[in-house]
């Protein structure tokens, strides 16, 4: 956590429409687990994941990393967290509006044609902006309906 260390903020995430940040939503990046059939031990497998994604190892990982758990209610079920680091409060409110990333043709290089029109235009300021990601739109429609 940045802490004192580095002056910064957010805000919500931005829309065309302008659609407010309650109704927003992002993309999850979610970190999955799983218990394959063939798993030897399944009863110790299942406590193992019990355990690891439970209220309580959730908090660990929020506090210890400030990574945070993809739960609706985040922001209420670890107040302590969010009163001692009030700058993420609307991160975990956002949590509870996620979905996950689309499952698209050439999804590799549709994201990369994406983050690279957005760095070069937005991070860098190189070109202009409505330009540039219009043209990685038209690029990623394109892979998109390609197969």
């Amino acid at each position: 956590m940045y802490k004192d260390k580095v002056n910064w903020g957010a805000v919500p995430v931005p829309t065309s429409a302008g659609t407010s940040a309650d109704k927003t939503y992002t993309f999850s990046d979610a970190k999955n687990v799983g218990m394959y059939t063939a798993c030897k031990n399944q009863g110790t497998a299942w406590d193992v994941l019990k355990f690891s994604t439970s209220k309580a190892q959730d908090g660990q990982l929020l506090s210890l990393t400030g990574q945070m758990p993809i739960r609706s209610d985040l922001t209420t079920t670890y107040p302590d967290y969010f009163a001692a680091n009030p700058a993420y409060v609307a991160f975990g409110d956002q949590a509870a509006r996620t979905v996950e990333v689309p499952n698209v043709s050439n999804s590799v290089e549709v994201w990369q044609t994406f983050r690279d029109a957005y760095s070069k235009s937005v991070i860098f300021g190189q070109g202009d902006i409505a330009s540039t990601l219009g043209g990685a739109a038209d690029k990623i429609n394109t892979l998109v309906s390609s197969k």
